[in-house]
């Protein structure tokens, strides 16, 4: 399971978690299969990302996801722990690239 961004979203693909509306409504259901109209349905419900099944790689290219670390942690790697920090998730972020 992963969450994946609306715009990476594909007919054939199906939710690991129900899409719930602002009130904590389920909208469309857990292993509902998704079609070009449900998932417009989702972006016409401002909903940003869902869980779907089967999905393990990252939506970001591992270039474009250490770079966005990196600049996260700009200016406090010196904090105690802060490297330590960053370096522990640079190693998850290269683990799930394999």
């Amino acid at each position: 399971m992963s969450k994946t961004v609306i715009g990476s979203l594909e007919p054939g693909m199906v939710l690991a978690k129900p899409v719930v509306n602002k009130g904590g409504l389920v909208m469309i259901g857990e292993g509902t299969e998704l079609n070009d109209s449900l998932i417009e349905k989702i972006r016409e419900m401002g909903v940003s990302s869902v869980h779907i099944r089967g999905i393990t790689q990252p939506d970001m290219p591992k270039e474009e996801m250490l770079a966005l670390l990196d600049k996260r942690f700009s200016g406090v790697e010196e904090k105690p722990y802060m490297g330590l920090i960053k370096q522990a998730l640079k190693e998850h972020i290269e683990g799930l690239y394999g």
